[in-house]
């Protein structure tokens, strides 16, 4: 539970956050000039203390407030921290499970681990502390166990020597990739909030929908896209987005956990859309090791796949509620433009611009925060002074310390898979299921990464999920690109998805309204995002991926899945042009993932399908006496002159 410390703590914990913000940019800047591993014991030396001073421990009174127990951890966690730091060279020449362990690496050791993982539970919450405590277990303990899941053992001095000494355990990639590509992007869009652009982006939107049928739902899907592009995290954006539209959305007829709902789906769907992403699709690109805007190539098609057949679904549902068009005032595009959404475009052409030209994305979102910046200094209204600059490095050193937390456990739980074998033994079993049917290897791999990220945020979530099942299924023949952007899906898909749905329980506390019937409607409305990644794991094309790019794919985008789409649309909210009765409703999902899964056979019975449904909602009887009209304005009858 995040405390929002205000008053002489608050300013101790801003002033730290700052600190920690600016070393952070500083590695982005000039690179690890202290080494990894001093850079890396540094950063968690900064943040690991102001865990326990941002997080509380409990909902008790005691703990809510600042107390001994949070001094204490934070003091342990500095010694531990402090100790890499202090005795780095000795660190860096010693020879890993060779050189025996002292005493102050036991104690020290120890002291971090917990520490740790106490700050995991607090932040990230407790099913992610509780997977790496099942996963010691299993490192001390797996000798005890049968085939295939056994182990040979590994001792106290392995986990301590693997968890806190080398770079596969704290220390691993995960920690090292929120430096150098989560923070910038953090540090952005905290940029743009602290300037009132976000705003621009909510005008912007209305000016596009407001005087259309539920524009203010129309208005949250596309301004909480470019919010999401700025922030990157499922609950903010919600609440980002949620504040504002919400409210509206009830006013014009929308009920209450449907409004939250659609603020939800919108805050999750933002971080699968390019070109900005979220923060987790550039852990994607470096795991992949590609570059960024090959990551925003795979993602581009699904995207606008999903955010077809949500608005088209917004749309029927709004026309389902017999919501009426509610003008709401429109600020003109000048005043959007003067209001901040120029230093949008203008940042967001840079930051391409680096891309494409191969910088590293850390450095080029550093370039494009520069430009926000200076733009921000220069600029009549909201002008940037030194006290908003500090706030902005303050409130990103507090934002980032929770995502360095969450890659810390990851780190954490990923050294352990990899370590023991448990990730392949996981492996073994998806591919001895995969053998006989690609498809339940699929779910099984989809179901599992989704019961993953409830447990933690969408980046350790993918980097867990990538390590125990993108192996099984490139085994499988499932291409590599295919294998990670489906693990990202997958790990993103957690904030709607209850028990655990962060961004739906955002959505019903603006609302009002029950978090769990808000996260099942918000499942209902967002349902493509969990039904796109089969589509491109069977049709790699739709990664646009040029070689399995082909005249069928074309034709069968045009033939099969733009009405596939419109179709499972109406089928999801229950109207097309009229409401859909139970059995209606049936046939248009089911004409729907007939004609958007690749199943060439099945194509045509979706096709049927989508016919019958046309037949029954009158849809063909309509276009037959359109077209009559028409003929008949254009070769008039001939009277019998007789």
């Amino acid at each position: 539970m995040n405390r929002n410390l205000t008053g002489q703590a608050g300013k101790i914990v801003d002033f730290f956050g700052a600190i920690l913000a600016l070393f952070a940019l500083q590695i982005i800047v000039l690179g690890p000039t202290l080494g990894y591993g001093k850079s890396l014991a540094i950063f968690m030396l900064l943040a690991l203390p102001l865990t326990f001073f941002i997080y509380a421990g409990g909902k008790s009174s005691f703990m809510t407030k600042i107390n001994v127990v949070d001094i204490i951890l934070a003091v342990f966690s500095l010694v531990s921290m402090g100790y890499l730091v202090v005795y780095s060279d000795y660190i860096l020449t010693r020879v890993e499970y060779v050189s025996p362990l002292t005493t102050a690496d036991y104690i020290m050791g120890i002291i971090a681990i917990i520490a740790v993982l106490e700050a995991t539970r607090r932040a990230i919450g407790l099913p992610m502390a509780i997977i790496s405590l099942l996963l010691f277990a299993y490192a001390s303990f797996g000798k005890f166990l049968p085939p295939p899941f056994g182990h040979a053992g590994f001792s106290l001095d392995w986990i301590i020597d693997t968890m806190y000494l080398t770079s596969r355990g704290i220390f691993g990639n995960p920690l090292w990739v929120v430096i150098t590509l989560a923070f910038p992007f953090i540090f952005y869009g905290i940029i743009l909030e602290q300037m009132g652009v976000l705003k621009s982006f909510l005008d912007f939107a209305n000016r596009l929908f407001g005087k259309s049928p539920g524009a203010p739902a129309k208005t949250s899907v596309v301004a909480g896209t470019f919010m999401g592009m700025a922030s990157g995290m499922p609950m903010s954006t919600t609440y980002l987005i949620g504040f504002p539209t919400i409210p509206e959305m009830i006013r014009v007829g929308y009920p209450p956990r449907t409004a939250g709902a659609i603020a939800a789906v919108v805050g999750t769907a933002a971080q699968l859309m390019p070109p900005m992403l979220g923060v987790a699709a550039f852990i994607v690109a470096q795991y992949m090791g590609v570059p960024y805007i090959k990551v925003c190539q795979y993602t581009l098609l699904p995207a606008v796949l999903f955010y077809a057949v949500f608005f088209l679904t917004i749309h029927f549902e709004t026309m389902r509620l017999g919501i009426k068009a509610v003008e709401i005032p429109a600020v003109s595009y000048k005043q959007i433009m003067l209001g901040g959404f120029y230093i949008f475009l203008i940042t967001m052409a840079i930051l391409l611009y680096f891309l494409l030209k191969f910088y590293p994305v850390g450095l080029a979102a550093f370039y494009a925060c520069l430009a926000a910046l200076l733009l921000g200094v220069l600029r009549k209204n909201n002008r940037l002074n030194p006290k908003s600059l500090y706030t902005i490095l303050a409130k990103t050193g507090r934002t980032s310390v929770y995502i360095a937390i969450a890659c810390a456990a990851a780190g954490i739980i990923t050294g352990f898979l990899v370590e023991t074998g448990l990730n392949l033994k996981f492996a073994n079993m998806v591919i001895a299921f995969g053998q006989s049917n690609l498809f339940l290897a699929l779910i099984l791999s989809a179901v599992a990464i989704l019961i993953l990220s409830m447990g933690m945020p969408s980046i350790p979530a993918y980097i867990t999920g990538i390590a125990i099942f993108g192996p099984a299924l490139m085994r499988l023949g499932i291409l590599p690109e295919v294998a990670h952007i489906f693990c990202f899906y997958y790990a993103t898909v957690y904030s709607i998805t209850p028990p655990v749905a962060f961004a739906s329980y955002a959505g019903a506390q603006i609302a009002g309204e029950d978090p769990m019937r808000t996260g099942l409607v918000a499942v209902r409305l967002g349902i493509m995002t969990y039904i796109i990644p089969f589509i491109f794991a069977y049709s790699p094309a739709y990664l646009l991926i040029p070689e399995y790019w082909n005249i069928y794919e074309v034709i069968r985008l045009i033939i099969f899945v733009i009405p596939g789409l419109i179709i499972f649309a109406a089928g999801i909210s229950g109207y097309l042009i009229k409401p859909l009765e139970r059995g209606d409703r049936v046939l248009a999902l089911a004409s729907g993932l007939l004609l958007l899964l690749p199943f060439s056979v099945l194509d045509y019975l979706g096709f049927a399908l989508l016919l019958c449904v046309l037949f029954r909602q009158g849809v063909l009887g309509m276009i037959f006496n359109r077209r009559r009209e028409v003929d008949e304005v254009k070769f008039p009858p001939v009277k019998n002159k007789s």
